[in-house]
């Protein structure tokens, strides 16, 4: 047509046999490429095949490791909130652990989460980091305890291939993986000595030496620590370095136990509830109210962790002796715990022992209620709220207890 191009040069790419795309050509004067030899054209044709291929190359794997970036950030975000990922409790206690939380989240700090075994030291972890700035970011998991020694340094920082025994290809450590995120140290109080120090280094330098490596490397990891040892103690007992202790305990958190956690109990027996129902395929589980009374009277030594393994298998002890119902009810007898009352309880219901040894166990546990309640009313001159405190109810339940047992106090002039 009308367009003025006078010389026109193709060459196709090729990857061996097959063909990648067509470089072409265009010039206004008619003699410009006259002069390009067969061998130089070759040449021009080998060279640009090969960059086109390493251009494609390259885009693939951009291509890809977006793809695993933004599948890695979304398994990140299922293991966070799987079952939930919400710490539940509306105990005055738990309010200021929530608080707690999303005050450290946004800082960049070390935490160190001390409690007691089961409470839920791994959760509290997972919450502060889904509430900070690296939420979008790995949080990965180490357990202390379980790190062979001659491997802690391995599995911190990784090792280059040959760099021992065994070690056939290279590896990153949680460290690297970690790096951008955060890195949860599951039972600090069991790292040995050894690595400790090395630990330390990282955390005040963020530099890491990988195992058979000269050059360091250096990372951004934040550090959340846990433990259910008191590690002042351990510290003056010379088993923690007391330097360690200071850098990850910038800002300590103590998760409470379950039995300080007022009426908590009933809520995660609630949530619990739903869970087992869906994994065992009840339609509807529910809790009688005695079985909730034993519960909340229980002293959970094992926290949160016990009730959940609890409710599990009175759940399924529910399903099998009531799978005709539509409506499968967890009772006491389905609960392997029993009330465990204080020494002063004891001491107070000591004179009704000798009536209950022979009864059912829940007409015993009903008689032991209804004891211990009326010596603490009759000790606290009737006063409900009293016995409450004492006996470590709520007042509204305690009301609600007593009325089932048949205890009335009526106030006269």
């Amino acid at each position: 047509g009308d367009i003025p191009v006078h010389a026109c040069l193709g060459l196709p790419l090729y990857d061996k046999s097959a063909l990648l795309g067509v470089l072409t050509f265009d010039s206004l004067d008619a003699n410009a490429f006259s002069s390009i030899s067969a061998d130089t054209l070759n040449t021009l044709q080998t060279l640009c095949s090969a960059h086109f291929k390493t251009a494609l190359e390259l885009a693939h794997y951009k291509q890809n490791a977006q793809h695993s970036h933004a599948l890695v950030q979304e398994l990140t975000r299922d293991t966070l909130t799987r079952d939930g990922g919400e710490i539940i409790g509306q105990s005055r206690v738990m309010q200021t652990l929530k608080n707690e939380i999303k005050l450290v989240a946004a800082s960049n700090f070390s935490v160190l989460v001390l409690g007691e075994t089961g409470v839920g030291k791994e959760l509290v972890a997972r919450n502060i980091h889904m509430n900070s700035a690296r939420k979008d970011q790995p949080l990965i998991h180490l357990n202390c305890a379980s790190l062979p020694e001659n491997l802690a340094e391995s599995e911190f920082f990784g090792h280059a291939k040959g760099a021992f025994t065994g070690a056939q290809n290279a590896r990153q450590g949680k460290f690297q993986l970690a790096d951008g995120g955060t890195l949860f140290l599951d039972e600090i109080g069991e790292l040995p000595l050894a690595m400790q120090s090395k630990l330390l280094r990282v955390l005040q330098s963020g530099e890491i030496q990988t195992v058979g490596e000269d050059t360091p490397k250096y990372v951004d990891v934040r550090v959340v620590a846990a433990t259910n040892r008191d590690l002042k103690n351990e510290v003056a007992q010379g088993r923690f370095r007391a330097d360690l202790y200071h850098r990850l305990s910038v800002y300590p958190i103590t998760v409470p136990a379950l039995n300080k956690r007022e009426q908590d109990v009933t809520l995660l027996a609630g949530y619990f509830i739903e869970q087992t129902a869906r994994k065992l395929g009840i339609k509807q589980l529910k809790l009688s109210a005695e079985a909730n009374l034993l519960l909340n009277q229980y002293n959970w030594p094992g926290n949160v962790r016990e009730l959940e393994h609890v409710i599990s298998r009175s759940a399924l002890k529910a399903k099998q002796s009531q799978w005709q119902n539509p409506i499968v009810t967890i009772t006491s007898e389905h609960c392997d715990l029993t009330p465990q009352p204080n020494a002063t309880m004891l001491v107070s219901a000591k004179n009704t022992i000798h009536t209950i040894t022979n009864q059912p166990l829940k007409q015993a546990v009903e008689s032991l209620q209804f004891a211990v309640i009326s010596e603490q009313l009759k000790q606290h001159d009737y006063n409900w709220a009293a016995t409450a405190r004492v006996l470590s109810l709520d007042r509204a339940n305690l009301v609600r207890l007593a009325k089932r047992l048949g205890i009335e106090v009526k106030k006269t002039i």
